[in-house]
C-alpha cells in the first residue's frame, strides 16, 4: 500500500512540475501573432482612421516587450492577447473607415452626374 502511494505522490509531483514548465514557456506564437496583428494593423492605415484602438495595441506591444525582458511569462502573455485584439480591432476600424469614405466619394460623383443630367438640354432627334 506504502509503494502504491508513493509512487502515486511522485506522479502528481511530476505532472504539478511538467505543468509549471509548460506555463513557464515563453509564448513565442502569441507574440508573433501580436506583432503580425499589429503590423498588418499599421498597413491599414489604423494609425490614422482608428487611432486611439492603435494607440493601444502600441502601448500594449511596448508593455509587453518590457514584461518579456522581466520575464514575467504570464503578463506577457496577458499583454500579447490584449494588444493583438486591439490591433486587430483597429484593422478592421480602418478599413471601414476607408470603405465609408470611397462609399461617400462614389455618391458625390453619383449626384453630380445626376445633376448634370438634370441640367443637360435634352437632345430630340425627329
Amino acid at each position: 500500500m506504502r509503494a502504491r502511494s508513493t509512487v502515486k505522490s511522485m506522479l502528481v509531483g511530476s505532472l504539478v512540475l511538467l505543468g509549471g514548465c509548460a506555463s513557464a514557456l515563453v509564448p513565442s506564437e502569441q507574440i508573433e501573432l501580436t506583432r503580425s496583428a499589429v503590423n498588418r494593423a499599421v498597413s491599414a492605415d489604423a494609425t490614422q482612421y482608428a487611432p486611439v484602438e492603435m494607440r493601444a495595441a502600441q502601448d500594449k506591444l511596448s508593455a509587453m516587450d518590457r514584461a518579456l525582458g522581466q520575464d514575467d511569462l504570464d503578463l506577457v502573455r496577458r499583454l500579447a492577447e490584449q494588444a493583438e485584439a486591439d490591433a486587430r480591432l483597429a484593422e478592421r476600424k480602418a478599413m471601414a473607415s476607408k470603405r465609408q469614405e470611397q462609399l461617400d466619394i462614389a455618391r458625390k460623383g453619383i449626384e453630380v452626374l445626376r445633376q448634370e443630367m438634370l441640367e443637360a438640354p435634352q437632345n430630340v432627334t425627329h
